[in-house]
């Protein structure tokens, strides 16, 4: 015999179920011991005290001054791993960039000096970001960031030329991609963007509870995972100026198409939008590749 429920039965059976889940989720999080993949020696000044020095004055401007902070040494033998874990960083043969809160485009001779949110050891490059950070390089409010470039590796749109990115990711904190009500918060660790703000395809996100996102522009955002702190995953982009794939861990997780006319690059790191950065985050990436 079948058993009738009541509506109200049926939503707080589903709460229930949700919460159970949650608590799931955040029992696992919690037992991934992030300290296995690293090491930290000292310890890096709040956001406020870095405001209250000259480094990164005037405010609104470029600086070039850059702001040191603690060391991060990695453990290889847990990071660098995977099919991605022996390609190295090559940053000068690569003619690498990075954009933080403080400068758009910091060329590897001067990585030194920008520490605080940029670090490399081995094959893995280092990114973090911290709470309250945001944006200081000009006007614009918030889109806190450190994200690593390539002008040389821009490429133009081609009918049935496929370009290729490729790395290993580990997201160890992703606390402050946490979402305040009424706004949608998410930190990016990939996207294939163009010469204009708005000329971005197609992105891999992390929330602030480490859950994995494929984000096509325009399109339905999918989670890929419940958490990936502490769990690191191969990621790969196929990108042809109109159709684009991405694969994690060799999986298929989204395709898209996006038309671009104009030339196309691919950043990874931390980019967290017009959102506040609520908590510190970090994050691993190993053996990028480009084709």
């Amino acid at each position: 015999m079948n058993k009738k429920y009541t509506l109200p039965f049926l939503l707080a059976l589903s709460v229930s179920a949700y919460a159970d889940a949650n608590e799931e989720n955040t029992a696992k999080q919690e037992t991934v011991d992030i300290s296995q993949f690293y090491q930290q020696d000292g310890t890096d000044p709040t956001w406020s005290q870095v405001l209250s020095t000259d480094a990164l004055k005037p405010l609104q401007t470029f600086t070039s001054q850059g702001v040191d902070g603690s060391r991060i040494t990695i453990n290889r033998e847990k990071v660098e791993t995977g099919p991605y874990g022996n390609r190295p960083i090559n940053s000068e043969e690569n003619q690498y960039r990075i954009h933080t809160v403080g400068h758009p485009s910091i060329t590897q001779d001067q990585f030194h000096l920008w520490s605080r949110w940029y670090q490399e050891d081995g094959n893995t490059q280092i990114f973090r970001l911290f709470k309250d950070e945001e944006n200081v390089s000009n006007k614009r409010k918030l889109a806190a960031r450190v994200e690593a470039f390539s002008p040389e590796a821009r490429w133009l749109p081609e009918p049935g030329v496929w370009h290729e990115f490729s790395a290993r990711f580990n997201v160890l904190k992703s606390a402050g991609c946490s979402t305040k009500p009424g706004k949608e918060h998410y930190c990016s660790l990939f996207q294939a963007k163009g010469n204009n703000v708005d000329h971005w395809s197609v992105m891999l996100r992390v929330h602030g509870d480490g859950s994995l996102w494929f984000y096509p522009r325009g399109g339905k955002h999918t989670k890929i995972r419940d958490n990936v702190i502490g769990q690191p995953f191969d990621m790969k982009v196929r990108d042809n100026g109109l159709d684009y794939e991405m694969y994690i861990d060799g999986d298929l997780v989204g395709t898209g198409q996006s038309l671009r006319t104009e030339e196309i690059g691919f950043r990874w790191g931390i980019y967290v939008g017009a959102t506040e950065v609520l908590d510190d985050i970090l994050v691993l990436v190993t053996g990028v590749d480009m084709s």
